[in-house]
Parts: C-alpha cells; sequence; structure tokens
C-alpha cells in the first residue's frame, strides 16, 4: 500500500512532465497526417487564412515517424518545439530529485 501511495505522490508531482509525455507517446502513435484534416484552430476557424501555431502537431507527428523533410515543410518549428517538450519533461524531473534530495539533506538525524 505504501509503495502505490509514493508511486501516486510522485506521478502527481510530476504531473507536468507526464502530461507532455503523454502528448509525445500520442504524437509518435498517431498516423501520419494526409489530406485533410479536422481542426479547432480559432483563427483557422474563423477563416484566417494564416496561423502562426497551424501545422504545429502535424510537424511533430511526421519527425516522429522519421520524415524530417516533411516536417520541416509542414511547419518551420515542428523540431524545436519537440525539443522543448524533451528538455521540459527532463527539467521537471531533476527539480524533482534534487528537491527531495535537498529535503533529505536537511532532515535532522
Amino acid at each position: 500500500m505504501k509503495a502505490i501511495q509514493k508511486t501516486g505522490n510522485f506521478v502527481i508531482q510530476n504531473l507536468e512532465a507526464f502530461v507532455w509525455l503523454a502528448v509525445i507517446i500520442y504524437f509518435a502513435a498517431t498516423p501520419v497526417p494526409s489530406g485533410e484534416h479536422f481542426t479547432i484552430c480559432p483563427l483557422s476557424l474563423a477563416g484566417f487564412q494564416h496561423c502562426p501555431g497551424c501545422g504545429l502537431g502535424r510537424s511533430i507527428i511526421l519527425l516522429l515517424h522519421g520524415q524530417i523533410a516533411e516536417s520541416y515543410r509542414m511547419h518551420h518549428l515542428g523540431l524545436f518545439a519537440l525539443t522543448l517538450f524533451v528538455l521540459r519533461i527532463g527539467i521537471v524531473f531533476r527539480n524533482h530529485f534534487r528537491f527531495n534530495k535537498q529535503l533529505r539533506l536537511a532532515q535532522p538525524i
């Protein structure tokens, strides 16, 4: 029971990292986009021709499927965004372990 509680606390304390990790896994499992697609972009739905973020998700999907040139053509910042996701996951976990180490060192013996 204590192990389950400890695991639950770990997940809750690092929820942001697990959300980003879930996004990357979802994108990796998503089939490569082709042709028309469903969008929830408010600018696109409002009739604007260009949205600065449109195509970023599809670009990351293409990148995770190894189609680097197509990913770059879809959106130039796809690799940058994926790099930020991975770095953020690392930062969240690093901060968690550093904080717990500081707590252990600060406890009286």
